[in-house]
């Protein structure tokens, strides 16, 4: 009888700490709509919105739409299959990590998720100060020092974290109305140039197969972490169908529309171009949200990882020194040296989503964390790791391709490694 009260006591303990170290409870599943909103919000902001215009710039508008929407089917497949092992195994990417590679290898996998994950929150708060202190000074007049904008921001950001998936679903829901009257606003003002628009031809800076993989590097990362999303989602089949709604469908009319004001004004993102329309301050109000939820959602799952690579230390206590080490890299200005090495590690992070998608839907989920074989390393894993991520560099460096996407590459390669070495290894 004892038992009852305890086992509830530590849920709701596990519950505060977004269920770092146990999996997600039944009753705390919800439908696939809560991956959609966090998904499509984070597509909502500055990277998308500079993406889109280089696109299309390229590639002038239709090239830069079938690149879009190319790069964006594949990034639906990587991220629907992803949510769909978080949702039937309930599992945190870094759980996950430990029931693939083993608990010695995990360490490394989880540390490497989490230096991305954090570099690429301190890249995001220094990029959105510079960028909202240049569009402050072009509405006003007034010069913001950016760090007097990311700072405060990144409070905000920590503490969406730490409120954890639920957090993120109710920024996006709010974020997603918002985006889309900016940009539906942008491409009805549009309009009348739209025949001038079309016939814009593009300089070529980036040719097709370039262009689909800017778009899938653009997001590769979040398609890596949905685990930490679809263990929230009670059916694996809606996890993996809110994944893919949000990328094949959202994403590409976010590329596509950001892209359409900035070439009949010729400004280089939506946010000029919306300053120059005279809309300035509602764009800049979806360019703080979106980067909002962008780096909270770096923030929240660089801290999963974190919590169970070092237990001890509390969620919340994890969310906060990890955000202060951001933004010490964003006023030290090390992002512009510390972006050729997260670009670098990137190609190591794709390969880790196909082995563990491999290693969990071979296995039968575990009935708890703790359950979890205890093997200090799955040699077969991380070869098939190894394997991936020799094929995305090989395919960074030309030297041999596939799909002529490394990010592609390395995902068919150490998934078909891992399906191959899933029949034969000693370890199962």
């Amino acid at each position: 009888m004892a038992s009852a009260p305890s086992d509830a006591n530590h849920l709701r303990a596990e519950a505060a700490q977004s269920f770092a170290h146990e999996l997600v409870p039944l009753e705390d599943q919800g439908s696939g709509w809560r991956i959609f909103f966090i998904v499509a919000g984070s597509q909502c902001g500055l990277p998308a919105f500079l993406l889109g215009a280089q696109l299309a710039g390229s590639l002038g508008l239709i090239g830069g739409a079938r690149a879009a929407i190319t790069g964006a089917l594949v990034l639906a497949t990587l991220a629907s299959v992803s949510a769909y092992t978080g949702s039937r195994t309930r599992m945190s990417l870094a759980i996950l990590s430990t029931l693939t590679f083993g608990s010695k290898g995990a360490q490394l996998v989880r540390l490497l998720i989490a230096l991305s994950l954090v570099g690429w929150f301190g890249v995001a708060i220094s990029v959105l100060g510079a960028t909202a202190s240049g569009a402050i000074a072009d509405m006003t007049g007034h010069l913001v020092a950016p760090p007097f904008l990311s700072v405060p921001l990144s409070l905000a950001i920590a503490w969406v974290a730490m409120r954890g998936a639920q957090g993120l679903e109710r920024l996006g829901m709010v974020l997603i109305p918002l985006a889309f009257a900016i940009l539906g606003l942008g491409v009805w003002l549009s309009v009348p140039h739209m025949g001038q628009i079309l016939s814009l031809p593009g300089t070529g800076h980036l040719g097709f197969g370039a262009a689909v993989s800017s778009v899938v590097g653009d997001y590769i990362v979040g398609a890596v972490i949905q685990p930490d999303y679809g263990r929230f989602v009670r059916r694996p089949a809606g996890a993996a169908a809110g994944a893919a709604g949000a990328l094949a469908v959202v994403l590409p009319l976010v590329l596509v529309a950001s892209a359409v004001p900035g070439l009949m004004v010729g400004k280089d993102n939506l946010i000029a171009a919306m300053i120059a329309l005279g809309f300035g301050l509602p764009a800049l109000v979806v360019l703080l949200m979106g980067a909002w939820i962008d780096a909270s959602a770096c923030l929240y799952s660089g801290g999963l990882s974190l919590a169970n690579q070092f237990p001890r230390f509390d969620f919340r206590t994890i969310i906060a020194g990890s955000a202060l080490v951001g933004v010490v890299l964003a006023l030290a200005r090390v992002d512009t040296l510390f972006v050729p090495f997260l670009v670098a590690l990137g190609v190591a992070l794709p390969p880790i989503a196909a082995v563990q998608v491999v290693s969990a839907l071979r296995r039968p989920p575990p009935a708890d964390a703790h359950t979890i074989e205890a093997v200090a390393l799955r040699p077969a894993a991380l070869l098939a790791w190894a394997a991936g991520t020799l094929a995305g560099v090989l395919t960074s460096y030309e030297v041999i391709s596939i799909s002529g996407i490394a990010a592609v590459d390395s995902v068919l390669v150490a998934g078909a490694v891992a399906l191959v070495t899933s029949f034969t290894r000693s370890d199962r």
